[in-house]
């Protein structure tokens, strides 16, 4: 009886001891299934066509948008060239930018719930007469996308034991942007005839969008006008009176295909005349530089010679292209 107990005692042990062990093997297995439920992801990008060499210490913005149709996530880094980020099991889009959304001046953004309505729109606009006038150039703006991004089952856990992140292996573990231009470089020349009556000038160009969409860089759809100031005169060689101004400022795209139209408003050197001329038809070209920028040309003459006035207390012409200065003496601001 005491063998039979004995033997009983030890099978109940041992039953026990299997219980346990199985316990705790099936508690680490299910630990380790619950942990590995993301995938560490190596975001990079290069620059180099993104035309914003005075920003390399900048960071930048990474919109991740899952396919499933869940919120979309904002990363902020303040290395615009590498960072990771985490991802659970699903397939993505995601949209690299310079800067955060607050970090821009003359910049806003909208549309974040999908990839396809984030947009950026000029912030400073202004309604004249029915028209929306943009009165501050955008900010420079780069950005790059990458669509169908999977995360896959191989993958996650990788930032704990390695697993193989080959592209041609098709088990990724990285994104690579390489961020261009959303917003172009606009360099104006206009012909003057009377150049040495001229003090201040404004222009506005017509026909010119709001805003621009980051996944694709197109153009939105609504357009207004863009104001602007040219100066830096310049004389003909052996003329007092004709010569040429210049100016320079940023949109977000222009149809080259389009025929375009430019108000000017000059305040002459008396200090009280302004002169209103529209030139139409203006031409827009476009020269692309070895890395794919792409800056818009304007070089147009107005079409009536600026009128002879007496220069205001002296008889020098008195140019001056300080716009600030104009805005500050209301009885001559003529908004355009």
């Amino acid at each position: 009886m005491r063998v039979v107990g004995n033997r009983r005692m030890k099978l109940i042990v041992d039953e026990m001891v299997c219980i346990i062990l199985c316990s705790l093997l099936w508690g680490c297995e299910r630990r380790e299934l619950t942990y590995y439920m993301e995938a560490e992801v190596t975001v990079t990008a290069d620059w180099s066509c993104a035309g914003l060499e005075e920003e390399k210490e900048e960071g930048a913005t990474l919109i991740i948008f899952p396919q499933d149709g869940s919120a979309p996530r904002i990363v902020l880094t303040g290395e615009r060239e590498h960072t990771t980020v985490r991802l659970p099991l699903g397939t993505y889009d995601a949209v690299f930018l310079n800067r955060s959304f607050t970090d821009f001046n003359n910049l806003l953004f909208r549309g974040y719930d999908a990839l396809e309505s984030l947009e950026a729109y000029a912030k400073d606009v202004e309604t004249r007469a029915s028209t929306r006038v943009i009165v501050s150039s955008p900010d420079k703006l780069a950005s790059a996308t990458i669509r169908n991004f999977e995360v896959t089952g191989e993958m996650l856990g990788n930032y704990v034991a390695p697993v193989s992140c080959d592209v041609s292996s098709g088990n990724s573990c990285k994104m690579h942007f390489t961020p261009i231009p959303l917003v172009r470089r606009v360099q104006v020349t206009l012909n003057v005839r009377g150049l040495n009556n001229v003090r201040k000038v404004r222009c506005t160009l017509n026909d010119v969008p709001l805003s621009v969409f980051l996944h694709n860089g197109h153009a939105g759809e609504e357009l207004g006008s863009q104001e602007f100031t040219v100066g830096s005169p310049v004389y003909e060689e052996g003329s007092f009176t004709e010569g040429k101004l210049t100016g320079m400022f940023d949109v977000f795209s222009l149809d080259r295909l389009m025929s375009h139209s430019m108000t000017l408003k000059a305040l002459l050197v008396d200090g009280k005349t302004v002169v209103e001329q529209v030139l139409t038809d203006v031409i827009v070209k476009e020269k692309i530089d070895d890395v794919g920028s792409i800056t818009f040309y304007i070089d147009a003459p107005i079409p009536e010679t600026i009128p002879d006035v007496k220069p205001e207390g002296s008889a020098d012409s008195g140019f001056d292209v300080d716009v600030d200065d104009w805005k500050e003496d209301e009885e001559i601001d003529i908004p355009i």
